[in-house]
């Protein structure tokens, strides 16, 4: 390539990356791949950047030049590549290959998470337990029904660190059948003082027909009041503040019911929405964990169901889950099979 300004340009990239021709020979790179793949330039020009990173790349490089479309996160033995069309004019000459290392974990980044779950997974029951003492003592009253609810958050910390001596592994489901009414309702009592603080209106849409269901009471819990604490957070600046739960069958797939959840808060970007189920994703929240989301779908999976979320941006959001009505640790009837 005889143009200095491209070769300035490509040079001054803050990143590894190559410029392959059409058949993937590479005529040109910077120093960042050089010292990356610790290679001289005498090695590396010339030949085909399969042969480079010693992995076959014929593919997508093709795919790439014939449909004019980027391609990301192709990993290749150590590496992650991005590779994108290559233009002069309207013409596509050829691939930019942008190189990175796989980032290799820590042991101490396995404990992060760890110490990340667990922060989340407590913060959500401790919040109920001090709204209602705060109250108890601003009321200066003894009130047995707020015990109740300090107690019952008590017992289910006392049950997730008793999980976590076992296993801190959130697809361990212990099922039973329940009302998932009578589920809904211990949720919204647990946050009961917040809904009130808040004046946040509540609209219970419950269908009466559903049957018992088959779950594991103690995870749905987790996830339910996950979702209500997150359309509270939302409801923050909300001139309307409401929430409605909305419970029934669903018509798609069969066999199964639904929990919906919706609010009149601020609603989510796209990108945001987009990443809402990705673990440690918390723009927006200074004291959130990233978890909540991820954890979330990861347990209404292994229930069988799955989670779909409907946002717009000033408008609220709607959390939609899909359940199995039949006994799942029996019949094996999911939302994929």
């Amino acid at each position: 390539m005889k143009n200095p300004e491209f070769s300035d340009l490509i040079f001054s990239l803050p990143f590894p990356i190559a410029v392959c021709d059409r058949s993937g020979r590479v005529f040109f790179f910077n120093q960042k791949l050089e010292m990356l793949l610790n290679r001289s330039r005498k090695y590396l020009e010339g030949k085909n950047i399969s042969e480079i990173l010693s992995a076959d790349l014929k593919k997508w490089i093709d795919k790439c030049i014939t449909e004019g479309i980027e391609i990301h996160n192709i990993e290749v033995n150590s590496f992650i590549l991005s590779i994108s069309p290559f233009f002069s004019g309207e013409d596509i000459k050829g691939a930019v290959v942008a190189v990175k290392k796989k980032k290799n974990e820590s042991p101490t980044e396995h404990f992060d998470i760890f110490l990340k779950g667990i922060s989340h997974e407590l913060r959500n029951p401790l919040s109920g337990m001090k709204a209602s003492a705060k109250l108890m003592l601003t009321l200066k009253i003894f009130d047995e029904e707020l015990l109740e609810v300090i107690l019952s958050e008590i017992e289910r910390i006392e049950r997730f660190l008793d999980r976590i001596s076992k296993s801190f592994d959130f697809t361990s489901l212990e099922w039973c059948k329940y009302n998932v009414h009578r589920l809904l309702n211990d949720v919204l009592k647990t946050f009961k003082t917040v809904f009130e603080e808040k004046k946040i209106e509540i609209d219970r849409r419950f269908d009466p027909s559903l049957p018992e269901v088959y779950m594991d009471k103690d995870r749905m819990f987790q996830v339910l009041s996950n979702l209500i604490k997150n359309s509270i957070e939302a409801l923050e600046k909300s001139k309307i503040r409401k929430i409605t739960i909305e419970t029934g069958y669903a018509i798609q797939p069969k066999g199964f019911y639904f929990i919906k959840i919706k609010d009149t808060g601020s609603g989510m970007e796209k990108e945001d929405l987009e990443n809402l189920f990705t673990p440690f994703f918390t723009k927006g929240k200074e004291k959130g964990t990233g978890l909540g989301m991820y954890i979330s779908k990861e347990i209404v999976s292994n229930h069988g169901g799955k989670i779909e979320v409907q946002s717009e941006k000033g408008k609220g959001t709607t959390v939609s889950i899909y359940l199995p009505i039949g006994d799942l640790k029996n019949n094996g009837k999911n939302f994929n099979s």
